[in-house]
């Protein structure tokens, strides 16, 4: 049963939904909504995870609030192929779930997931909305947008259900193309899977350092990798290829 919203509550959700589809940069769309929900749905963390169930890595890529660098990369790397809330984001439907009703908490507190990642993130309660990021792989393709409390605070409500339940198929729309931007780089400017990476690193913001920290390469590698990626897309500089590649130089 959907659950009665306030006329404030619909005006904000109207407002949001109207900043997020008028924001061309949809990096910057994503990281306002994030910011935003937290007006109508407060939380301590927040995250948009894209997955590819089909992939060995199966998180292609995310968009964090609140979370340490840290807890981001451990989650990519490991967590994410051992957390229980992924297989209940399966793609044939649409859901939006409150880990307090999805979950048996006292059998879910024995898990490694919840011992080793979930206690120390502080992110024991959730409400986790489902997308599709890729209708030509819709079956495996799969995000999530997830806004976590901890224990000690109140689970999330009918009416945060709610909420999330409308934005669901705005985030999706947005999500798709946000994903699309970085899927379309390896084929449109023909790059090796290493020139991905960084080429997804460099539209998202990092620096050389950065890149060569998180992928554990030299410097001089990214530098290597830079120049290729710049050389394929025809462009002089990062910030021209940022524009290029998002279509910010039209």
């Amino acid at each position: 049963m959907s659950q009665e919203l306030w006329t404030k509550d619909w005006k904000r959700i109207n407002e949001m939904i109207l900043r997020m589809n008028s924001e061309s940069d949809i990096l910057k769309a994503l990281n306002t909504f994030l910011t935003d929900i937290e007006g109508l749905v407060p939380y301590e963390k927040a995250c948009i995870y894209f997955y590819d169930l089909s992939a060995p890595e199966i998180v292609k890529d995310y968009i964090g609030q609140g979370f340490s660098e840290k807890e981001l990369i451990d989650y990519e790397r490991y967590y994410c192929n051992i957390d229980d809330v992924v297989e209940k984001m399966m793609p044939n439907k649409e859901v939006v779930i409150k880990s307090s009703e999805a979950f048996d908490i006292n059998k879910r507190k024995e898990t490694e997931y919840f011992i080793d990642y979930v206690t120390p993130a502080k992110t024991k309660v959730s409400l986790d909305t489902n997308f599709r990021w890729n209708m030509e792989n819709r079956g495996f393709c799969i995000g999530s947008l997830d806004l976590f409390r901890n224990e000690k605070d109140v689970d999330f409500s009918e009416r945060e259900v709610e909420i999330c339940r409308i934005f669901q198929p705005h985030i999706e729309l947005k999500a798709s193309n946000y994903a699309f931007l970085f899927e379309n780089l390896t084929h449109k400017y023909s790059l090796t899977n290493a020139e991905q990476d960084v080429a997804t690193m460099i539209l998202k913001g990092y620096s050389n350092e950065q890149i060569a920290e998180e992928k554990c390469i030299s410097i001089s590698t990214v530098k290597k990798h830079v120049s290729r990626i710049l050389e394929k897309s025809d462009t002089k500089s990062r910030i021209e290829f940022i524009c290029k590649a998002t279509g910010k130089d039209k």
